[in-house]
C-alpha cells in the first residue's frame, strides 16, 4: 500500500473532526448568544450540535483505526475497497438507494400537496428533479471519461 492513502485517510479524519467542531460550536454558540425564540430554530441548532458531535466521533474513530490497525490489515482493507466486485456492489446499492429516494420524494410531494402544504411539496419535487439531473449529468461525464 502506498503512503498516499494513509496520509489521505489521516487527513480525512482530521478534516471530519474540524468540520464536527465547527458544526458543534456553531450550534452551541448560536443558541447561547442569540437565544433564538421558536421551537424550529432551537431544533435546528440542536441538529447542528448533534450532527457536529457525531462527525467528531466518526473522525476520532477513523484516526484510532489508522493508528491501531497493522499496516498489513490496512493494505488488505484497501485491496478489498478497490476490488472491482465490491465497487460494482457499491454502485448497485447506490443506484437502488437513489431510485428509492426519487420515489420517496415523489410520494412526499403528493402527500404534502394533499395536505395543502405547497412549499414542502415544491421542495420535494424540486429535490427529485435535482437528483435526476445530477445523475444524468454525472452519467454523461463518466461515459465520456470511460
Amino acid at each position: 500500500m502506498n503512503g498516499k492513502y494513509m496520509k489521505v485517510n489521516k487527513w480525512l479524519g482530521w478534516m471530519m473532526m474540524a468540520l464536527g467542531v465547527i458544526s458543534l460550536l456553531y450550534g452551541l454558540l448560536t443558541f447561547i448568544i442569540v437565544q433564538p425564540e421558536g421551537k424550529s430554530a432551537n431544533t435546528l441548532l440542536g441538529m447542528f450540535t448533534g450532527f457536529g458531535f457525531g462527525i467528531i466521533l466518526v473522525g476520532i474513530r477513523n484516526l484510532i483505526h489508522q493508528k491501531r490497525t497493522p499496516k498489513e490489515k490496512l493494505e488488505q482493507e484497501e485491496i478489498e475497497r478497490n476490488d472491482e466486485r465490491n465497487i460494482a456492489i457499491s454502485r448497485a446499492a447506490y443506484s437502488v438507494g437513489m431510485f428509492t429516494a426519487i420515489i420517496l420524494f415523489a410520494i412526499l410531494g403528493f402527500v404534502f400537496m394533499a395536505m395543502g402544504q405547497t412549499t414542502p411539496s415544491y421542495m420535494c419535487i424540486g429535490s427529485m428533479y435535482v437528483m435526476i439531473l445530477v445523475t444524468k449529468i454525472a452519467q454523461k461525464i463518466l461515459e465520456k471519461k470511460m
